[in-house]
C-alpha cells in the first residue's frame, strides 16, 4: 500500500509542472466588428497612416490621445499601418527633459464596447517595446481576420493619376458643387448614393433613403447655396491600393467649402469608367 501511495505522489509531482506551463489559447478573432486605432503621444510628434488615409496629421505639435474608426479603409488582403515619430518644432521643442513616449494600438471592437475593450491585433509602444528611429516610418503589415462589408473594393478600378485624370476630377468636382448649390435633396443624394449605401454597410447600419434625404435637407437649410470649389493648385493623393483618390489643397484641407465654415472631403473612385464619391 505504501509503495502504491509513493507512486501516486511521484506521478502527481511530475505532472504538476507540465500542467502549470499550459497557456490559455488566444481568443478567436470575431467575424465582424470595427477596426479601431487608439493613440497617445507625449513630448514627441506622432503621425499615423492607414493604407494611405491620414489618421493623424504631422501638423500637430501637441500632446494628444484619441481614437479613429478605420473600417472604411480596411482592404481585403494585405493592409499597412504606418507610424512616424518626429521631434517637436519651435517653442514646443523646449520640453527637453520630459519623458518622450508614444503608443498606438490596432484593435477590433464590437458595438457597445469602449475602444480599449476590443481584441488587440498590434501594439506599438515607443520607446519601451518598439525601437523606431525618430523621423523614420515604422510599418505594420497585417491580413485582417475578416473584411468589413463593402462593395467598393469589388468595383473600384486601379487609378493612375495623369493630367487628363486631374482635369476630369476637377470637372466632376465643379458639377458636384453646382448640384450642392441647387439645394435639391434628391439630386444631391443621386451624386452621393454609392457612398451613402456603402458606408452604411461598412458601419453595419441599414440604408434608409428617407433618412438620407432628411439629413441632406437639414444640411442645405443650414448652409444654403454657399458652396465654393478651390481649384488652385490641388493635390491628388492615391490611397487604398490606388482604388481611391483624395483631392485636397496643398495643406491637405478640403477644396470644397462653404461660407458657414463647413467642408466636404472629396474621396473618389473610378467605377465603370466614371468618377464616384465613395467616402
Amino acid at each position: 500500500m505504501q509503495r502504491i501511495l509513493f507512486l501516486i505522489i511521484t506521478m502527481t509531482l511530475l505532472l504538476s509542472p507540465i500542467q502549470a506551463e499550459e497557456k490559455p489559447s488566444a481568443p478567436t478573432p470575431p467575424k465582424e466588428g470595427y477596426y479601431i486605432i487608439t493613440y497617445k503621444n507625449y513630448s514627441v510628434n506622432l503621425e499615423i497612416d492607414a493604407n494611405g488615409y491620414e489618421v493623424r496629421s504631422a501638423n500637430s505639435n501637441d500632446d494628444s490621445s484619441g481614437q479613429a474608426d478605420i473600417n472604411y479603409w480596411i482592404l481585403p488582403g494585405k493592409n499597412k499601418i504606418k507610424i512616424r515619430l518626429t521631434e517637436r518644432k519651435g517653442k514646443q521643442k523646449e520640453t527637453e527633459g520630459l519623458s518622450k513616449e508614444a503608443e498606438v494600438k490596432l484593435l477590433i471592437g464590437q458595438k457597445g464596447q469602449f475602444p480599449d475593450e476590443g481584441l488587440l491585433l498590434h501594439h506599438f509602444q515607443w520607446p519601451s517595446l518598439t525601437k523606431a528611429k525618430l523621423g523614420e516610418w515604422f510599418e505594420i503589415e497585417f491580413n485582417p481576420p475578416f473584411d468589413p462589408p463593402s462593395q467598393l473594393w469589388k468595383q473600384a478600378e486601379s487609378i493612375t493619376i495623369t493630367k487628363e485624370k486631374e482635369t476630369s476630377i476637377l470637372e466632376f468636382a465643379k458639377e458636384f458643387t453646382k448640384i450642392l448649390n441647387t439645394k435639391d435633396s434628391k439630386k444631391i443624394l443621386s451624386w452621393i448614393e454609392f457612398r451613402a449605401k456603402d458606408t452604411s454597410e461598412v458601419r453595419y447600419y441599414p440604408y434608409v433613403e428617407a433618412e438620407e434625404l432628411k439629413s441632406i435637407a437639414g444640411m442645405t437649410k443650414a448652409i444654403g447655396s454657399s458652396w465654393k470649389l478651390d481649384t488652385k493648385n490641388p493635390k491628388f493623393t492615391l490611397l487604398c491600393n490606388n482604388q481611391i483618390v483624395s483631392v485636397t489643397n496643398q495643406k491637405g484641407d478640403s477644396i470644397l467649402t462653404s461660407k458657414k465654415g463647413a467642408a466636404i472631403p472629396l474621396y473618389l473612385s473610378l467605377i465603370n469608367g466614371k468618377w464616384v464619391i465613395v467616402r
